[in-house]
């Protein structure tokens, strides 16, 4: 049986996930802090015949990925985005700068629906991607994500901030004034992108996908056509990984 583990170290926390024979066999999530914690987890793991990683943290984080991946003798591959990879074109004006996590939920999307989509991604920074009816990485946007913008307004105002606010249409009190600011913020710019991306393609878009820790909080407030994936990276990962596992044309170590 041939095992696949995937892992998607972000800024705040750690995903990864075994496969074997098209299904998730196990997986977790830790915080970045705890990753020492993974030395357990991996230990009680069969071997894996491939391991992709995507990374977009802390460098020191990266270092102790991989003092704990080297109890195997096959090596993790670090995910660089690439110019065209599993019928997804980036058109990054440098591809490689694309955050592998955003390229790797990218290819998920194409491969869940093979049509134009927004792909949302709602962690402590909020991207937003689009793809176009060929396939094709158009471009995003990257704002702050909910917890940052409090942050941002606890580090850079006097407001007396809490986060028991609701969401109001007109708030009268300022705890619910700041709920109610970051979810008009961040829904506010999904429905832009949905309109560009409907203005550039000449359509309605019918499909998107939302992902990430903080998805569920916007999701009652939006109003296109929508769908939560939890763990697209991994998801994407795994396409990636099956694909490299089949061409045998593995991108260079890092």
């Amino acid at each position: 049986m041939s095992h696949i583990l995937v892992i998607d170290s972000g800024n705040s926390f750690i995903k990864w996930g075994l496969s074997a024979n098209k299904l998730w066999v196990n997986s977790g999530k830790i915080s970045f802090s705890e990753v020492s914690s993974l030395e357990y987890e991996f230990d009680r793991l069969p071997k894996p015949e491939v391991i992709v990683v995507s990374h977009v943290a802390r460098s020191d984080t990266k270092n102790k990925l991989k003092k704990l991946l080297s109890i195997w003798p096959v090596k993790p591959y670090w995910l660089v985005s690439q110019a065209f990879q599993c019928h997804v074109c980036n058109s990054y004006t440098d591809p490689a700068q694309l955050g592998s996590d955003r390229w790797a939920a990218l290819i998920a999307a194409w491969d869940t629906y093979h049509q134009p989509c927004l792909v949302i991604s709602v962690g402590t920074a909020m991207t937003i991607d689009a793809l176009s009816e060929s396939g094709e990485f158009l471009g995003g946007i990257i704002i702050p994500g909910i917890e940052s913008m409090l942050k941002g307004l606890r580090s850079g105002t006097q407001l007396i901030i809490s986060e028991d606010g609701n969401y109001e249409e007109f708030p009268q009190t300022t705890q619910d004034a700041i709920a109610s600011g970051i979810i008009q913020c961040l829904v506010g710019a999904i429905d832009r992108m949905n309109n560009l991306l409907s203005l550039r393609l000449g359509r309605t878009i019918g499909n998107n996908l939302i992902t990430g820790g903080g998805a569920s909080e916007l999701l009652p407030f939006i109003n296109i056509p929508i769908k939560q994936i939890d763990n697209l990276v991994l998801e994407g990962l795994l396409i990636i990984a099956k694909d490299l596992q089949m061409t045998g044309s593995f991108p260079p170590l890092n």
